[in-house]
């Protein structure tokens, strides 16, 4: 398990799994994920969507990547602990399935967190192994969906070494939180490539497609 070492608001567990974690150990599915931008408040019930979030102390919320990247927030709303897990690709990122129109997931959660009573600057907050740069080889259509978004810069787009480009989603993720008002300090982020690293990680680019990691957290 690779647990994010950050100081955390209230007592809660959060982590992302690997090849080496008993199943037994992961949460429930709770989630027909769609690479899209819903958010649900999380119950027994498998809704579809790419995004939870709870109130309840220990009900532990979860998603499953295998190249996208999970993020996990926790912060207090109206002096309540509030968490959250997102499955973040690129369609889910930029919002409106690629086209920019609406919000894309991390935005829809953080409006959702405010509209509960609770600021950006207060969440912990962690993205968890994906495919990195080094990888994630794009159409420049994802590029153009890409730029639609305020927090974009042009340094997340890289010539790859087949002449296409690459995308640095985690850092077009970050580049968002930090927009959004997101503390940088309470970034517990794991830079790892899901691609590079064949023995402890699931990647789907690399035809891996036995399991997936899970990102996890819960309120104790």
């Amino acid at each position: 398990m690779l647990i994010p070492a950050l100081t955390l608001p209230f007592p809660m567990s959060w982590g992302f799994s690997t090849k080496e974690d008993d199943p037994s150990t992961l949460p429930a599915k709770r989630l027909h994920q769609v690479h899209g931008t819903h958010i649900h408040e999380a119950s027994d019930t498998v809704l579809d969507g790419d995004g939870l979030w709870t109130v309840k102390r220990h009900y532990r919320i979860g998603i499953r990547t295998a190249d996208c990247v999970p993020i996990l927030l926790g912060g207090m709303a109206k002096g309540k602990p509030w968490i959250a897990a997102l499955h973040a690709g690129w369609r889910s990122a930029v919002g409106g399935q690629g086209t920019g129109d609406t919000p894309g997931i991390l935005r829809a959660c953080v409006n959702i967190f405010r509209n509960a009573g609770g600021k950006p600057a207060e969440l912990v907050w962690a993205l968890g192994p994906s495919i990195q740069k080094c990888h994630f080889e794009v159409g420049e259509e994802v590029i153009d969906a890409a730029r639609k978004d305020p927090a974009w810069h042009e340094d997340l787009r890289q010539a790859g070494p087949r002449g296409r480009a690459h995308l640095d989603l985690q850092g077009f993720l970050r580049a968002q939180a930090l927009q959004l008002g997101m503390d940088p300090a309470k970034d517990g982020s794991i830079n790892r490539c899901t691609v590079c690293e064949a023995e402890l990680l699931w990647s789907y680019r690399r035809d891996d497609y036995e399991g997936h990691q899970w990102g996890w957290v819960e309120i104790l």
